[in-house]
């Protein structure tokens, strides 16, 4: 294989592994898990949503599991749109993202973001090392109860927040903790 063929290669593999990166924030939320999250971050990396919010990536997690999260039922963060950019042994990314989150009360917010992302690789592994954070839009509504007489209701398991969800049941690969 040719230089310029294997090097194309590789920053494919680093692509996607910045892409699991994306997909084990996502999962680490809607399923609360906090080392989870916390193992894509390096230590010192900085967590910057503006004027909202604004620290190191293990701050954030902190603060969402103290402080944020208890008051949705159910959370779920979809992917979308992702570029990445690799040299050497940094990357950036702007990745948008939908979030959906239910309050036991009913109350829906639903919201399109986009965070900008940079990444290093340290000692041969790929982590955040910084994440910025805008919103585009953001909408609340009022969820519509559940009629159980609806079929459609009926086949569905629900999606639940924790180790419960039954993602752990149907892949045993995707155990609770840090990235591999």
């Amino acid at each position: 294989m040719d230089a310029s063929r294997q090097e194309g290669l590789e920053k494919l593999l680093v692509k996607e592994r910045l892409h699991e990166l994306e997909m084990a924030y996502c999962r680490g939320i809607d399923r609360r898990d906090p080392d989870l999250i916390r193992s894509i971050f390096f230590e010192d990396a900085i967590e910057d949503h503006g004027e909202a919010w604004y620290g190191t990536g293990y701050q954030w997690v902190d603060y969402i599991f103290a402080d944020y999260l208890h008051q949705f039922e159910v959370t779920a963060h979809y992917v979308l749109n992702e570029w990445y950019k690799v040299e050497g042994d940094e990357a950036q990314s702007e990745v948008h993202r939908i979030s959906y989150h239910r309050r036991p009360n009913g109350e829906e917010i639903t919201a399109a973001s986009r965070t900008f992302n940079r990444y290093e690789r340290r000692e041969g592994v790929w982590r955040i090392s910084y994440r910025g954070v805008t919103r585009d839009w953001m909408k609340e509504t009022q969820a519509t109860p559940v009629d159980p007489t609806q079929p459609r209701h009926m086949i569905l398991r629900p999606s639940l927040p924790g180790s419960d969800d039954v993602s752990y049941r149907e892949l045993p690969l995707f155990k609770r903790g840090p990235i591999d």
